[in-house]
Parts: C-alpha cells; sequence; structure tokens
C-alpha cells in the first residue's frame, strides 16, 4: 500500500509538534528503567525516533520493509540507537511482547485508521504491562478543519485517479465504522484522557508537492505514468491559488491515552 512513500515520507512528512511528543514523555511516568516503547504503524519512524530521543527503548513495527529500511537510514543519520526495526503487523503485538517482554506504553500515530482496530487492542491488552497506556495520535484532531488546500487536492485527484478513496494503486480506503475514541472506550483500555493542541503548519510549494508522494492515494505507485501530469497540474493549481507559494494553516493534532481503569484508578 505504501510502496514508493518511504524515502519522501523522511523528506516531506512533518514531525509531530513538540506539544504532542512532551505529553507522550509524560505518559511513561517514572520508570525505574528506560521505558519500552511499542510504536506500530512506524513508518520510517516520525514519531519513533522523537521518542528516542526522550530516552525511550522504541520497538518499531511495520509491514512495509521499505518504511522499515528507511527508518533505519534515517535513525543512522540521527545517531539514535534504541530503536528495534520490526516487520511485522500490528495485531501480532502479543506475540511480540511474549519475545522482548510487556511495553510500558505503545503509540499509533496517523495509522490507526489503517488497522483491525479492535483486534489490535485485543493483542495490545496482552502486550502493555500494568499500568502502561495506549496512544493514538492524530496530525488533525476528528472534527476539525482541514488545511484549506485539502479540496483542491481531492478535485486533482479525481481528476487524475477517479477516486478520492484510493488505498494504494490497486485497493479502495474503506472508512473505519467509529472514531477512534469510541473504540477505545470498548476496549481493556476503556479509561481515555485526550489532548489537543493547536499548531501552525507552513510549506512551500514544492513541499506540498512533494508531501502528496507520502500518501497511499496519491503515491509514484499509485499514480504510476500518470504522476508527472499530476504533479504539474497540481503545480499549476496551487500556484494559482496562492501565487506567492506560501501554504500555511493552523491545525489542532490529538492525542488519545486509553488506560485499563484499574490502572487508571
Amino acid at each position: 500500500m505504501f510502496d514508493s512513500c518511504g524515502a519522501p515520507y523522511v523528506v516531506y512528512r512533518r514531525p509531530h509538534p513538540p506539544a504532542v511528543v512532551d505529553y507522550l514523555a509524560t505518559q511513561w511516568g517514572r520508570a525505574t528503567t528506560r521505558p519500552r516503547i511499542l510504536d506500530l504503524g512506524c513508518g520510517p519512524g516520525t514519531l519513533t525516533l522523537d521518542l528516542a530521543e526522550r530516552g525511550a527503548a522504541v520497538t518499531a513495527v511495520d509491514v512495509s520493509e521499505e518504511m522499515l529500511a528507511a527508518g533505519r537510514d534515517w535513525a543512522q543519520a540521527r545517531n539514535i540507537k534504541s530503536v528495534t526495526w520490526k516487520r511485522a503487523d500490528a495485531t501480532d503485538a502479543a506475540i511480540l511482547a511474549k519475545e522482548s517482554g510487556p511495553f510500558h506504553g505503545v503509540t499509533i500515530a496517523d495509522a490507526f485508521h489503517w488497522m483491525d482496530r479492535r483486534q489490535v487492542l485485543s493483542s495490545l491488552d496482552q502486550a502493555v504491562r500494568p499500568g502502561g497506556f495506549v496512544a493514538v495520535i492524530g496530525y488533525r484532531a476528528p472534527g476539525t478543519q482541514r488545511e484549506w488546500w485539502h479540496a483542491l487536492l481531492e478535485q486533482l485527484r479525481l481528476r487524475w485517479l477517479g477516486s478520492v478513496n484510493l488505498a494504494g494503486p490497486a485497493t479502495t480506503y474503506v472508512e473505519p465504522d467509529g472514531g477512534h475514541e469510541e473504540i477505545l472506550r470498548r476496549s481493556a483500555f476503556s479509561q481515555v484522557s485526550v489532548l489537543r493542541t493547536d499548531y501552525r503548519q507552513t510549506y512551500t510549494l514544492n513541499e506540498l508537492v512533494g508531501l502528496q508522494r507520502t500518501y497511499a492515494y496519491s503515491s509514484a505507485a499509485t499514480l504510476g505514468d500518470r504522476q508527472a501530469g499530476f504533479e504539474e497540474d497540481l503545480r499549476r493549481t496551487l500556484t494559482a491559488a496562492r501565487p506567492d507559494g506560501r501554504f500555511e494553516a493552523v491545525l489542532q493534532a490529538a492525542v488519545i491515552i486509553g488506560r485499563r481503569p484499574a490502572d487508571a484508578a
């Protein structure tokens, strides 16, 4: 699904706001040993590496070997050595915990919608140690306004691909049934708290065009021989909308923390 996205992801995807990473770092509390965090759907480590720099030992899990390879290279470039990269499905969390021991916490950043969420949470109940947490992170909080240029991008994808709901070259995206917070409340991690924080995102024209290569619905693999035409059309459309080449939006990120009720008491 994310073929061809690894290298562009490292270059064009923005890190999560510092307030989000700082908040996550408070969740493992006063661990007597280096906190062990499981990052599911890690991609090339966009969140993984920031958590490692906050002192966590992170097991980074993704189904894409391309993403993991990009993550290993990125970690080496940043001289980060406290990450273990694993190719596995998110539902294998319990197996990973049996191999290495239970985790202080689990993070899932902008990836939960791709997963069998109920099955993943069931597996995490066996993977997270008592007192631990599950954190679902989104660059945009549910129900909040998207970037103003989102509608323009949707129109272009319809023009070039015939659908705004692709999930890779040959798969249609299926919208999850129910919000992430609702799913957490129905799991073992039903004691829920939510952080929302505003932040500003700014791109140049080249950055915004490159960003489209990181999405399953507009990646080079999905567009194929239409990529050059799509990106040329995109540049024209965005330039007409913003001749100065500066694209800025105020967004609201969200962190949904789930804990077992007995642990949160």
